[in-house]
Order: C-alpha cells, then sequence, then structure tokens
C-alpha cells in the first residue's frame, strides 16, 4: 500500500496532517497525495474541517445548551479545566437521547468541536 501513496518524504511529514488528541489514541489525518496534502493544509488552517462524536454523558444535558464558549487550560499532563483562564474554545452541542437507568441517568449527545483545543471534548 505505500508504494501506491506519492507523499512519502520528510518535507511533507510523510503525508501526515494532524493528529487529534494527541496524548490518547485519537484520531489520525494524512494525504495520499500531494494535492490532497496540500488541499487538506488548507482546510485545516480554514477551520474547514469539521471534528464531529457522539457521546455518552452521565446526567441530563439541558436541550437549550446548544452552544458552548469556555476557556480551556492545562498544564504539562494534569487534567484539562474550563474557567476563565486559558484559550477560547468553541463547541456545539445537540442531545439526540435520554435514558434512566438503574445507575443514574444518560444523555446522548452529538458533539461538533469547532476549535481545537487539547481535550477540549473531555473539560
Amino acid at each position: 500500500l505505500a508504494k501506491d501513496w506519492s507523499v512519502l518524504d520528510s518535507k511533507h511529514d510523510y503525508g501526515f496532517l494532524h493528529r487529534l488528541d494527541v496524548p490518547s489514541s485519537g484520531l489520525i489525518l494524512v494525504a495520499k497525495s500531494f494535492q490532497s496534502y496540500y488541499d487538506l493544509q488548507v482546510q485545516l488552517r480554514a477551520g474547514e474541517v469539521c471534528r464531529d462524536y457522539v457521546a455518552l454523558c452521565h446526567g441530563w444535558v439541558p436541550l437549550k445548551r446548544g452552544l458552548v464558549h469556555a476557556h480551556v487550560s492545562w498544564q504539562g499532563d494534569l487534567p484539562t479545566e474550563a474557567g476563565r483562564l486559558g484559550k477560547p474554545s468553541r463547541t456545539r452541542l445537540k442531545v439526540i437521547s435520554y435514558a434512566l437507568e438503574a445507575a443514574g441517568s444518560f444523555s446522548l449527545v452529538a458533539i461538533r468541536i469547532g476549535t481545537g483545543r487539547r481535550h477540549q471534548i473531555r473539560s
């Protein structure tokens, strides 16, 4: 498979463009050609690449909670925190479903990350 890829030099990072959630097992964005490498670079820099997730959350996420603006900060290996300090982040939420079980209540939520802050979805 690697022989078919035309982006195999260190100048172009062997086609690797982006890694989501670097400290964990996040998604990796890789280009298979020089054209796709540069096209994806432009899309990343312009903020046109969507990062969509589906998450099962503890508790009831309010239906009205559609957009979250928060400042996200972190220091070294400590957990990410949302508060007044840190870099601004933007996250869109849409509640898909609710569930009530003996263990508690849960919300199934569709999440779109608007900014790419470290562990933004967790904070």
